[in-house]
């Protein structure tokens, strides 16, 4: 817990900024705040729940993410249960009833790194599939899943953003499944290292490292969506989000088949 002075120093900085998210100086070094959002409301939860039933793909499920103190609450507490099961995350420093402080990991995600330093993508890629293996072989599951919530420091990848917990809603290897799937489709965009082939052969390395019950729940969904790679290639005027949908798709139809070939499943 922080002392009194070193609140009132935060809360100085924090009031000079309008992001929810700020990092700020504190006895020299730098910390993560985060204020807590207006409460949300989604609409759209029933339709993604109706349509994860249609499929049989527990995955899809909407996972609430209620926004305000609630979200607090939820990233507190699968922060501290993270960190006491080893995973590298923020180590929570102060709660209080506005705000509460992280440790600071770091400037670079590896969204940003495979945006900006193509030439080792290969290399950031990797470090984030053997994250998403090594959370999963320590029994846990990330929330959202994307490259932009995976820190990158010397190698070591820690995983940030807490605010919903997929388990309440779905079974853990249904939850570390869609880790796979979102970081994969997170990535689609950016990756310039090699071709889909190559891309789903390195997938399939780390994959194989998983528990049985989450690979076939990934050759799965690939298998339902595999059909999303016949959506358009082309950026104009379709936008970033189809193509990423498209190479994401082509590459779990290659990894279905390989899946299917070497008897994985």
């Amino acid at each position: 817990m922080f002392s009194s002075d070193q609140i009132r120093n935060i809360e100085t900085q924090l009031a000079s900024n309008d992001a929810r998210t700020q990092i700020v100086q504190l006895d020299g070094s730098k910390i993560v705040v985060k204020q807590p959002e207006a409460p949300l409301k989604h609409w759209g939860y029933p339709v993604l729940n109706a349509l994860a039933q249609l499929l049989g793909q527990p995955m899809l499920r909407a996972v609430p993410a209620p926004g305000g103190h609630a979200a607090q609450g939820i990233e507190v507490a699968r922060l501290r249960a993270l960190s006491a099961a080893g995973v590298p995350v923020p180590e929570v420093l102060h709660v209080s009833d506005r705000w509460f402080a992280l440790s600071y990991l770091g400037a670079r995600s590896v969204d940003q790194l495979l945006r900006h330093d193509a030439q080792n993508g290969q290399r950031y890629w990797e470090d984030g599939l053997q994250a998403i293996r090594d959370l999963h072989r320590l029994g846990q599951t990330a929330s959202q899943c994307f490259a932009r919530n995976m820190i990158w420091q010397e190698g070591k990848v820690s995983f940030i953003d807490f605010e919903d917990d997929p388990v309440s809603v779905m079974p853990l290897a249904s939850a570390q499944a869609r880790d796979w799937l979102l970081f994969l489709h997170s990535t689609a965009f950016t990756l310039k290292f090699g071709d889909n082939e190559a891309y789903a052969e390195c997938f399939l390395h780390y994959l194989r490292q998983d528990d049985a019950k989450v690979r076939q729940q990934v050759e799965k969904a690939a298998h339902t969506f595999g059909w999303l790679r016949f959506l358009p290639k082309q950026r104009k005027p379709w936008g970033r989000d189809v193509m990423s949908a498209q190479r994401a798709a082509d590459i779990l139809h290659l990894l279905s088949r390989r899946m299917r070939t070497e008897g994985i499943v």
